[in-house]
């Protein structure tokens, strides 16, 4: 099998590494636009399987199409700005494609084009979004109706470590722009069957998680709308997801956007043209860094609620992961970037033949699918409970 690695960062990294793993991955081509940086993951990861390594831009598609033709298949770890660019010459050349951050707002249009071509594509197959999808799909497919969806997800240094220790709690395990990002404005939930608007940050609830991380916050960030559309859940009434952090977190944020730190509108200091939030992007780019061996966490939980057998029911799946000082990975690069290497192998292998661009929910809703992913999950070392619950 040829694998080509289209993005070279934090989470290309966790791709890389799982796929020198595999017995069945003969060949590696990295390719990233800063030729230097995928230079130095690659020397990182330092395996005779990664035979090149390319710089590309993806908004040459002539170029990515013309490379892309080369592989079996393509992992992508590029940020969400690139991936429909990258998807659209996938499909032109033929290949196969899974990524770790393409957009589901428009992504699917190009679901005819990769239909037709007899592509498979599988946007955003990482942590979340990504594996809580693929939860979301096995729960739905194994009760007779679903009333309610829930996903909690997040990562953040461990305990006694330097990050653990800063204001925020929080250290740049993946892109800090989409982290800041993503705790500003509004979400929209379903509550009572009705879309609800609220601003995010502004709910935060204490959560308990087993030991190592214990007490830990959440806040709400969206809607699993997504996942309700692709496979049809009409008679959910509550979908909800929140982001996970340690306690505190969310105060921070709050105050920096009354300190207006946050605002995109520009300032004039001395003579130069400021706009804030650009300033506080570049100060967590600068200060907000893992150390070499400093460990991280993550956890998730997916709750999925409904009728089974006429009575009512629940699926709880629950896990954790930590940085692997071993094979130096961060715990945010393994669950993330493992299951983009899984599901890039399963297509490379033939495993699924559904041309188009496919929900990740759709590999929980296949019996055969879901078990072939959550087998390899499982062999990295990534466990995910389950736990059924029904009245007494």
């Amino acid at each position: 099998m040829k694998v080509l690695v289209l993005g070279v960062g934090k989470m290309g990294y966790g791709i890389l590494k799982d796929l020198v793993k595999q017995e069945e991955v003969d060949e590696i081509t990295a390719a990233d636009a800063d030729l230097k940086g995928a230079e130095s993951v690659v020397k990182k990861v330092d395996n005779e399987k990664i035979k090149n390594v390319e710089k590309i831009d993806v908004r040459d598609k002539n170029a990515t199409v013309k490379l892309i033709k080369r592989f079996d298949v393509v992992a992508g770890g590029l940020p969400r700005p690139f991936c429909d660019q990258a998807i659209e010459a996938s499909i032109e050349a033929g290949v196969g494609w899974a990524d770790v951050a393409a957009d589901f707002g428009t992504i699917f249009s190009q679901h005819e084009a990769a239909s037709d071509a007899g592509v498979t594509v599988v946007p955003h197959i990482g942590l979340d979004v990504g594996t809580d999808r693929v939860l979301l799909g096995v729960a739905a497919r194994k009760l007779d109706r679903v009333d309610s969806l829930y996903v909690g997800c997040g990562g953040f240094p461990q305990k006694g470590t330097e990050g653990y220790s800063n204001p925020l709690r929080y250290k740049i395990s993946w892109y800090w722009p989409y982290a800041v990002n993503s705790n500003l404005g509004t979400c929209r939930v379903l509550k009572n069957g009705e879309i609800v608007e609220i601003p995010i940050l502004s709910d935060t609830e204490k959560i308990m998680f087993p030991e190592p991380l214990g007490e830990l916050e959440a806040y709400t960030n969206g809607s699993l709308k997504d996942v309700i559309d692709h496979l049809e859940l009409k008679e959910v009434k509550d979908a909800y997801a929140q982001t996970i952090r340690w306690p505190g977190h969310s105060d921070i944020w709050n105050t920096l956007k009354e300190l207006h730190i946050l605002d995109r509108e520009p300032l004039e200091v001395k003579g130069t043209e400021v706009i804030p939030i650009e300033v506080w992007y570049a100060l967590g780019e600068k200060w907000l860094q893992y150390n070499p061996g400093e460990g991280d966490a993550i956890c998730q939980r997916v709750i999925v609620g409904g009728q089974k057998d006429g009575v009512p029911a629940s699926y709880t799946y629950e896990f954790m992961d930590f940085y692997d000082p071993e094979e130096d990975i961060t715990a945010m690069a393994r669950t993330t970037g493992f299951p983009c290497s899984i599901v890039a192998q399963m297509i490379a292998k033939g495993e699924m033949d559904m041309p188009g661009v496919i929900h990740p929910s759709k590999i929980g809703y296949n019996k055969e699918l879901s078990d072939i992913f959550f087998e390899e999950m499982g062999r990295r070392g990534i466990d995910i409970s389950e736990s059924y619950q029904t009245p007494l």
